[in-house]
């Protein structure tokens, strides 16, 4: 294995620590703009800093698809004043999109493999502390101790994100709460973070026993989402050659999936894959309902088909639903908000995000979660994942990890290389 460059060695420390600023920054606000993250503005300067330090350049073919998004949903915008009667303008979101989605026009100058795998053990490694701070938050109710929100109880209300819903009891009536580690905007944000770990650990062959500790943070937050990107990311792995790459887990697996069976939180768990299908469920109001309430509204307007009901307008029109919980996926704000003209050119630009990674597992997963789960157009600590572990990579400079015949030397295989080089001197 070579030796580590200086250009590696700062490209980890930089996108490693803006993967730990987003876990761990992600309840926090600007000060004086409580609804816009203060990861927002993390992101914008450390792409700065980026392109700064020569770690990053400008991607010719994302920064073109971006201007050409900005000015149709600037273009739309104008028509809709003028058009659509009934449209709601909402510029901050439309200036939140923009700034969201700025980053994504850069990429890497170092992208080689061996850089993305350390950067992925960044991750692991992140993603295990908060998989423990999670674990403790559970643990610390079942032993007795009442649920206290210690960010509001430490921090200014005026520094915090508002309008998430930070955690809930696991039923009604229960007085142990989901954990979202305390940090977590959501249980839901917390457990697709930790989801994403788990596919980063498969992807560097960690030991079991460091998927034993993010299955554990992930079940305490009893939330579906970071199960959704991990099943999504095991069935790409699945039907691609590299395959082999789960085989050490496959014990480890079986006795989690027994656990889960025979445990109630895991059982809670497990009912959640199905519970899309069940009216008023968590994962329901993310992925069926907004599409049933804004359906007739949207095809009922011309020209909100064509030209958009403005930004912002699916989320006023959720917000003044009175469904709890009802959350606006990124289909509905691409089209509903914008039409099918302008919402095209932006769509295109999204998906466009998404290619040419080097890991397909990674770059799926995230699609399914960000398009059918989450709201994740303008909610940066969501975003974040997708720009650090996909965008920034892309085009690739090696095969798809999970094309490649080895993807990255587990503990053993190296403890086995170490030896094999040790004799050979």
């Amino acid at each position: 294995m070579s030796r580590p460059t200086d250009i590696q060695r700062a490209t980890v420390r930089w996108v490693g620590g803006l993967f730990a600023a987003t876990v761990l920054l992600q309840r926090f606000a600007v000060p004086g703009l409580p609804v816009v993250a203060l990861v927002l503005p993390v992101l914008l300067l450390g792409g700065l800093w980026g392109v700064a330090t020569g770690l990053a350049r400008f991607d010719p073919y994302r920064l073109t698809a971006w201007l050409l998004a900005s000015g149709a949903m600037a273009m739309a915008i104008g028509a809709q004043h003028l058009l659509v009667l009934d449209a709601t303008i909402s510029p901050l979101s439309w200036s939140l999109f923009v700034t969201t989605w700025a980053p994504f026009t850069l990429r890497l100058v170092d992208r080689r493999r061996e850089t993305y795998i350390a950067v992925l053990r960044v991750v692991v490694a992140v993603t295990m502390c908060l998989a423990g701070v999670s674990t403790l938050m559970l643990l610390s109710q079942l032993a007795g101790m009442p649920y206290r929100d210690l960010m509001a109880s430490v921090f200014p209300g005026k520094l915090l994100l508002h309008d998430f819903v930070i955690t809930y009891p696991l039923s009604y009536g229960s007085h142990i709460y989901r954990s979202n580690a305390w940090i977590g905007l959501e249980p839901s944000i917390v457990s697709a973070q930790l989801g994403i770990g788990l596919v980063a650990a498969l992807l560097v062959r960690a030991r079991p026993a460091t998927l034993v500790i993010l299955l554990a943070g992930m079940v305490s937050s009893a939330s579906g989402s970071g199960f959704a990107i991990l099943v999504v990311a095991v069935i790409v792995m699945l039907v691609l050659p590299g395959r082999h790459v789960l085989r050490p887990y496959a014990v480890s697996a079986s006795v989690a999936l027994v656990l889960m069976v025979v445990t109630p939180l895991g059982r809670g768990l497990l009912g959640r894959v199905t519970e899309v299908f069940s009216a008023g469920s968590s994962a329901n109001l993310r992925a069926v309902m907004p599409y049933q309430y804004l359906w007739h509204t949207w095809v009922d307007h011309v020209g909100f088909v064509l030209l958009g009901g403005g930004p912002g307008s699916s989320q006023v029109l959720a917000t003044n639903s009175a469904i709890e919980g009802l959350l606006i996926p990124t289909p509905i704000k691409i089209f509903f908000d914008y039409g099918l003209l302008a919402g095209g050119v932006l769509a295109a630009f999204i998906v466009l995000c998404y290619l040419g990674g080097p890991s397909r597992s990674l770059a799926v997963s995230l699609f399914v979660s960000l398009w059918g789960l989450q709201p994740g157009t303008t909610v940066a600590v969501l975003v974040a994942p997708l720009l650090l572990l996909v965008s920034w990579w892309s085009p690739r400079d090696s095969p798809v990890m999970e094309l490649a015949a080895a993807a990255s030397p587990g503990p053993a295989a190296e403890g086995r290389v170490q030896r094999e080089r040790e004799v050979s001197v």
